[in-house]
């Protein structure tokens, strides 16, 4: 970096004091030439040096990250503020299942473990943005996922709306369910069951629709949740996820207090107990959408699979 010296322009840039090839302080600037009389006039430090020097930029931010810089590269003497990277702010993402995302002032961990933006230099600015994303697309802050086995429940930010509670998935029972029919003939329905994210087939259960005549879907699965829900010998879930829109998340949520979730499969679209609007499965963390998928699609699979048992039954028979 080369300063330019001699007449000082009223620009935006950054200043430097120098005497016998030493940088003594180093300083930013809205207006160069008028800053740089404000130290002649209160400081000693003028009469220390030799040559005044300066960079101009385009912007004071541009300014602020090129005094950040260059006090960090030539530690001049007279500078405090910016000796180490405390006046930075990061953005750090966690490369976990399901992401962490907090402010920092220092990148420390090496890339592999996180990613980081920025740097960015309003805090205050940077908080508010986050809050205001947070409300769109909840994200995890939580240093540790808390342990299902210490008998935990989601945080306050879960009940906010403001976390995907990766923790009801980290050491958590999910059901998911579906039904299967063709205009309401043969229809089955099936829960699937994930313990700690993997699927547990010892608690895959399928049941033979027997009170809905009509091709009534939501019916249909209001009767295999009260027909399971029945069963206390049956450990009940953390989470149960359906296969549908509002109606089938209304149906769930009228029968139990665990929480509920449901799956619109056109859009991916997933509604959640106490959201007036859905949340688009792709704007939320990759593992967290593909885990989500995989429950609805499994449940999905074994409910055809065993209405076209009962389909297959009746005409053989």
């Amino acid at each position: 970096m080369k300063f330019k010296f001699g007449k000082l322009p009223e620009t935006t840039g950054v200043y430097v004091f120098e005497k016998d090839k030493e940088f003594l302080y180093i300083g930013k600037a809205a207006n160069i030439k008028e800053r740089v009389k404000q130290h002649r006039k209160l400081s000693r430090l003028s009469r220390l040096t030799g040559h005044i020097g300066y960079v101009e930029t385009d912007s004071e931010t541009d300014a602020l990250l090129l005094e950040a810089k260059l006090i960090k590269k030539y530690q001049p003497k007279y500078n405090v503020d910016w000796k180490d990277d405390k006046n930075y702010f990061y953005v750090g993402i966690t490369k976990e299942p399901f992401p962490r995302v907090f402010i920092t002032h220092q990148p420390s961990r090496p890339k592999s473990e996180l990613k980081y933006i920025g740097p960015f230099v309003d805090g205050k600015k940077l908080k508010k943005i986050l809050t205001e994303l947070r409300k769109k697309f909840p994200y995890r802050t939580c240093k540790t996922l808390p342990s299902r086995k210490a008998g935990t429940r989601p945080c306050l930010w879960y009940h906010l709306k403001q976390c995907p509670a990766p923790c009801l998935f980290s050491g958590g029972r999910l059901e998911a369910y579906d039904i299967s029919n063709i205009q309401g003939e043969e229809a089955a329905g099936s829960m699937v069951t994930f313990v700690n994210g993997k699927p547990d087939k010892n608690f895959y259960r399928r049941f033979k629709i027997k009170g809905a005549a009509e091709p009534n879907d939501v019916a249909m699965l209001k009767e295999v949740l009260e027909r399971r829900l029945k069963h206390k010998e049956w450990p009940y879930p953390d989470l149960i996820l359906v296969d549908g829109g509002r109606a089938q998340l209304n149906a769930a949520k009228s029968l139990s207090k665990i929480p509920v979730m449901a799956l619109a499969k056109k859009r991916n679209e997933l509604y959640v107990k106490g959201d007036k609007k859905p949340i688009l499965l792709k704007n939320l963390p990759q593992e967290f959408s593909n885990f989500i998928l995989r429950a609805r699609d499994e449940a999905h699979r074994f409910a055809r699979a065993y209405h076209h048992h009962l389909r297959d039954k009746r005409l053989l028979s």
